[in-house]
């Protein structure tokens, strides 16, 4: 069968519109793009390429952000706070270093610092880059610091170190009032505590801090105080102090002499340093007193006591008051295991009921004021733990706190000029509210 598009046509009239239509639109839409086209024929163009070269661009930025990446792992650092059972070997292990590597770091930092005696508490800092480790610090003093880092210019591949730290020493002013020990006010005040106790060590021949103290005694000192990296790490030499201790006033001037060997010396010019110390023992406390009779509580009655009892716990160090020759070391009677010292000046010291004396403490060794001859104890007749300690001038007993020594040394003549100065500048100091001025007190002042 033949089918003839004018019938076609015929019977569906709206087909013969719809071509001459859809031409009719296709052609505007061409005008308009041409029209816009004419008005900027550059348009197109420019926008293209510049959205080319800006993909090209941002490809490019970020190729190169990619490669630095990939081309510079990631640093880490890594502070070790050292236990007592951790070592170099260990803390490198666990960041996968190879034990060859490890032998080979502590053979290179050897002539430095042994990183196999590693202090408890200290930090040892380690450098990655990546998962492989790139420098050690480890600071073995207050102001030294190890520092082992690889080094591919070296033959062995690492290069060692000692650094200095950045440091200074400032003068520092600290005073107080006691209310119930000098140790308890200074630490109170803001004093380093080894500045505190090196201020008792000072006046230790003027004063006894377990008896002679009472509440609302002064002091005041000047002292060293080394900073490093700015903070506060010790306490060095006292510069100057004043203390008044039950209405009498004490004061230490530090000075070099002509030969540059310090001292302290009071504002007269005499030196602190005596023959005697006032007491044989550093922070007691004292159980009874000097007295012409004392109830023994062990014999029970009544009898002469002529000395001085220290109780303190036992094992506490006892020092020898004073340089001399020990006469007698060993057991004796009620003393229990006893120490006796003789001295210039007719002076004899003797010190009782020790837990043990300190080997090489014999009779006929020499020993110097402040060394160590026995521990505290309670041998022999005694109640508890605790120092008898006597004093005898020419063969008399005599009340140990009533004793004062004469001198060992005072400034030269010849010095007395420098030493006012010196002294002048300290008082000032000492009076100022403000933080203390250094200054020298040696020879070259």
């Amino acid at each position: 069968m033949t089918i003839n598009p004018a019938d076609t046509a015929a019977k569906n009239p709206k087909k013969r519109f719809f071509r001459p239509a859809l031409l009719a639109t296709l052609i505007i839409i061409a005008f308009a793009l041409s029209f816009v086209f004419f008005i900027s024929p550059n348009a197109f163009s420019e926008k293209f390429s510049g959205n080319a070269d800006s993909l090209r661009s941002t490809n490019a930025q970020e190729r190169i952000a990619v490669d630095t990446v990939e081309a510079a792992p990631k640093t880490s650092r890594y502070d070790f706070k050292l236990d007592r059972n951790q070592t170099f070997y260990s803390v490198m292990s666990m960041l996968n270093v190879p034990g060859v590597e490890i032998q080979k770091i502590t053979q290179k930092a050897m002539p430095i610092y042994d990183l196999k005696k590693l202090q408890k508490d200290a930090v040892l800092r380690v450098h990655t880059i990546g998962d492989q480790w790139d420098a050690v610090e480890y600071r073995f003093s207050d102001i030294e610091a190890l520092h082992v880092k690889k080094d591919a210019s070296s033959s062995d591949g690492l290069s060692v170190l000692k650094r200095e730290l950045s440091s200074e020493t400032r003068i520092e002013r600290v005073s107080g009032i006691i209310e119930s020990s000098l140790f308890e006010a200074g630490v109170k005040s803001g004093a380093d505590p080894h500045a505190v106790m090196t201020l008792s060590d000072i006046f230790a021949w003027d004063v006894d801090f377990a008896s002679d103290i009472r509440k609302g005694d002064t002091f005041a000192m000047l002292y060293e105080l080394l900073y490093v990296e700015g903070k506060p790490i010790r306490a060095g030499r006292i510069i100057g102090a004043e203390m008044v201790n039950d209405g009498q006033r004490h004061v230490a001037v530090y000075f070099e002499d002509s030969a540059g060997k310090g001292g302290y010396y009071d504002d007269m010019g005499r030196g602190l340093a005596r023959s005697l110390l006032k007491s044989p023992l550093r922070y007691r406390r004292i159980s009874s007193y000097f007295t012409k009779k004392r109830f023994h509580p062990i014999l029970k009655k009544f009898r002469p006591h002529h000395g001085i009892d220290y109780s303190a716990p036992t094992g506490t160090p006892v020092e020898a008051a004073g340089g001399g020759k020990v006469v007698y070391s060993g057991w004796k009677s009620g003393y229990g295991n006893y120490v006796e010292i003789k001295h210039n000046n007719g002076y004899v010291t003797a010190y009782g009921h020790f837990s043990k004396i300190k080997q090489g403490v014999r009779s006929g060794a020499k020993v110097d004021q402040g060394d160590i001859i026995g521990y505290v104890g309670s041998t022999g007749i005694s109640t508890g733990p605790h120092l008898h300690y006597e004093i005898r001038v020419n063969g008399r007993l005599v009340n140990p706190l009533g004793i004062k020594s004469l001198p060992d040394k005072s400034v030269a003549k010849a010095d007395m000029q420098r030493f006012a100065s010196v002294k002048e500048r300290m008082f000032a100091s000492l009076t100022n509210m403000g933080q203390a001025v250094a200054y020298n007190v040696g020879a070259g002042n």
